[in-house]
């Protein structure tokens, strides 16, 4: 009788477990909730992406196309964009629909992909001991309306979300920024040097070159944001006004200057004077006549002939200060870790008369600072004396914001640079409105061969042109890193494996354990009530 009780007991409590299991699904397919443990919630949407999702004014659709079973690293990105595009699909309030297809074997579907200009990739897959070449699919398109963007092929998922977030964001809107960069003086060349910032740039902003060079014409107001990236020539005063006169109806600047000209390979290196100085010392700032050094560098690569053969040594770099004194405050560089920069020179600031101008510190040298001026030693291979390296500090990019005045408020408006050209017809703007500028003491790191690879260089600037459009929501996105972490490359396939089934058994197995453990403890409690 007594078993009996127990046993209508127990199937009331299992009934009871299940109902609530039911209940807690129910309330789950309503209400999406997730508890990230990392460090930099790297698996949560940004509250940015959440807030551009949400506001969908009508039905946006992600279709997928992916090839199934892809070989690692492959598959685990797959996961994750899933992963990621359900986060989305949550806080869309039904906006947001997103299927994954496997064009590999339809080809309506094929058919369909490379219409989107989805392009099949070709990965190795090692099948039956054979290294064998097969023909995959990994990218995705945005449908909004009548207007489509497309993400060709993910191979890697850094940067996955900032890509997903812009791309929307790019459909949704109805005005697309520009950013135009100041050509002419030695600047870099938009399509070589600065090839993949202007790529990544290009994914959310119109990139336009900016020209003063011929006509009258002065720079289009309707430019979001001028990039004026390390000229080598001094600028004339037709272009310092275009500047100006820009600034005067509410453009913002980006400042990527250095004054030193410098050449790695023959360590020669001399100072130019751009002709800029008076008028960026009534905005606020200067850019200093100096290299700055540091102690705290970056290694690199010298080789040196001894005898008849090459010795290939790495030595640190001065003329490289790597960058670790960042502020935790401004949104534009709080995330970054540390920076290089290349043959930097010092921002100074002064505070301009009858204007209303805040400065932000973004980042400065360390306190092993040395100041060469006039005379510049670059040479890798000269010894550094530490008792050089003393200080102080020195400012090397800052952030502006407030009312600045006209450097040509009441002077004439100078002739343009173009000889045919009329001399137009213009008022002088003598005030901003309120904007924005940033100031950087280098142009190097956004070009060239100190701009491969990306990196915080490739953040910083990025970050400096949302922070100057205030699009603040991408730059919060891009500073975060979504790496998926892999095994150590090291680790044999055995332990693999063995890593591989011990999480897929022993968790159940401690499960039947622990139940079996409390059945035989009942079991021996029942038998000691019946003796």
């Amino acid at each position: 009788m007594k078993r009996k009780t127990w046993s209508v007991s127990s199937i009331s409590s299992l009934a009871v477990v299940i109902a609530i299991v039911v209940v807690i699904n129910l309330i789950g397919t309503r209400v999406f909730t997730r508890a990230d443990l990392t460090e930099k919630k790297i698996y949560t949407l940004s509250p940015a992406s959440r807030h551009t999702v949400a506001n969908l004014s009508d039905r946006l659709t992600v279709k997928a196309y992916f090839t199934k079973n892809l070989p690692p690293p492959y598959n685990a990105n797959s996961e994750y964009i899933n992963d990621v595009l359900r986060d989305y699909k949550a806080y869309s309030h039904g906006k947001f629909v997103y299927e994954f297809v496997d064009p590999a074997n339809e080809a309506k579907l094929e058919e369909e992909a490379q219409r989107y200009r989805i392009q099949p990739a070709q990965v190795n897959v090692m099948e039956k001991d054979n290294l064998q070449v097969k023909k995959v699919y990994m990218g995705l398109v945005l449908i909004y309306g009548d207007k489509h963007e497309t993400i060709p092929i993910i191979q890697d998922v850094d940067g996955f979300e900032y890509d997903m977030t812009s791309t929307i964001k790019r459909l949704v809107s109805d005005h697309i920024p520009k950013v135009g960069f100041l050509g002419g003086f030695g600047t870099p060349d938009l399509g070589q040097d600065m090839r993949n910032l202007t790529t990544a740039l290009s994914k959310h902003y119109d990139v336009t070159p900016v020209s003063t060079e011929a006509g009258n014409s002065m720079i289009d107001n309707n430019i979001d944001v001028l990039c004026i990236v390390q000229p080598k020539e001094a600028l004339d005063d037709w272009t310092k006004f275009c500047i100006d006169q820009y600034v005067m109806h509410g453009g913002k600047v980006g400042w990527f200057i250095n004054k030193v000209k410098a050449d790695p390979q023959t360590s020669q290196a001399s100072g130019m004077n751009l002709g800029i100085d008076d008028m960026t010392r009534g905005y606020g700032f200067a850019v200093g006549n100096n290299l700055v050094t540091d102690a705290h560098a970056a290694a690199i690569t010298v080789q040196q002939p001894q005898g008849n053969v090459m010795m290939i040594t790495q030595v640190y770099y001065p003329a490289f200060p790597n960058i670790t004194d960042i502020s935790k405050q401004h949104p534009m560089v709080k995330d970054l870790q540390q920076l290089t920069l290349f043959f930097p020179s010092s921002v100074d600031t002064v505070r301009p008369v009858g204007a209303q101008v805040q400065y932000a510190p973004l980042f400065s040298s360390s306190d092993k600072t040395r100041l060469q001026v006039g005379r510049y030693d670059i040479n890798p291979m000269a010894q550094m004396k530490r008792e050089d390296y003393v200080g102080p500090k020195k400012l090397l990019g800052v952030a502006m914001t407030g009312t600045f005045q006209s450097f040509f408020s009441g002077k004439p408006v100078p002739h343009p640079k173009d000889s045919t050209a009329a001399l137009p017809s213009v008022s002088i703007v003598t005030q901003s409105p309120n904007t924005r500028m940033v100031v950087i003491g280098d142009g190097n790191f956004v070009q060239g061969q100190y701009a491969q690879g990306g990196g915080p260089n490739q953040i910083l600037f990025l970050n400096a042109v949302d922070w100057l459009s205030q699009d603040q929501d991408l730059m919060s996105i891009r500073s975060r890193e979504a790496a998926i972490r892999p095994l150590k490359p090291d680790i044999s396939d055995t332990t693999k494996q063995t890593v591989k089934y011990a999480n897929l058994f022993v968790p159940p197995a401690l499960v039947l354990m622990l139940g079996l453990f409390r059945w035989t403890a009942k079991r021996n409690r029942r038998k000691g009530v019946t003796l």
